[in-house]
């Protein structure tokens, strides 16, 4: 069984949506709503992303880290890294040292992120 990377009581509850991308910095900002509500509850930081696939809202915040397997596929199907990698099986502990992809499942979809790391922000600086 996989472990959520953020506790969160009722993931499944909340609403998560884009707040910003910051395409110099490679960070990737999350809104978090609770049910019912319109002003973010907390926000959500990727670190140096390097892939995003999903829609700009979706139900659900229950995040996990795929195995490093899934990762590297799906590195090597978007050419993050090229198919040279397969002949150096032992590389592949250095790139997933930086490179993780986060996973939720949402009613409509399966969100995809691979960034170096993931946090969980009260609030986020005022001149974003």
């Amino acid at each position: 069984m996989q472990t959520p990377i953020f506790e969160i009581k009722a993931p499944q509850l909340y609403r998560c949506q884009v707040y910003r991308y910051f395409n110099g910095l490679s960070r990737l900002y999350l809104s978090v709503f609770k049910p019912q509500q319109n002003i973010p509850s907390f926000f959500l930081l990727f670190s140096d992303v390097g892939y995003f696939e999903g829609p700009v809202n979706w139900q659900s915040v229950d995040f996990y880290a795929a195995p490093s397997q899934e990762c590297i596929a799906l590195m090597l199907k978007t050419g993050m890294i090229g198919e040279a990698i397969l002949q150096f099986p032992d590389a592949y502990a250095s790139i997933t040292d930086s490179a993780h992809l986060y996973t939720v499942d949402s009613p409509e979809s399966r969100i995809k992120i691979i960034a170096s790391s993931a946090s969980m922000l009260e609030s986020i600086p005022a001149n974003l």
